[in-house]
């Protein structure tokens, strides 16, 4: 049996690191259009390209830019767990069964507070 001519085949990895190296400016759909112009029969997976594209940029040292974020703000993450007996609980249950529903359970109580003084 006759052996099927080797196909043209291209390193990915390669020619996206040689487009970043070019322009490290370059996005993802930019590098991805440039590939398919210089090998315009080549069958390129989405997901492969993806991760060579990343990586290429990781090892190339190229970041992202931290676009929206604004210098010297972190985000606080404060969560407060408030213990609650099974009696409460109970009591709520009871509470949102004869009321109906959470969101008239949640009015009656704005409305609670409102009239209580400080």
């Amino acid at each position: 049996m006759a052996k099927k001519s080797a196909a043209a085949e291209f390193n990915m990895s390669e020619t996206i690191r040689e487009l970043l190296t070019e322009n490290p400016n370059l996005s993802s759909q930019e590098a991805s259009d440039a590939i398919l112009a210089r090998h315009p029969n080549a069958k390129i997976n989405k997901n492969s390209f993806s991760v060579a594209f990343y990586t290429g940029r990781k090892k190339l040292g190229i970041r992202l830019s931290r676009r929206g974020r604004k210098p010297g703000r972190t985000k606080s993450v404060a969560t407060v767990r408030t213990s609650v007996n099974l009696a409460t609980l109970q009591s709520a249950a009871k509470f949102l069964r004869e009321i109906g529903s959470a969101e008239a359970a949640l009015e009656a109580i704005k409305q609670v507070q409102a009239i209580q003084v400080k």
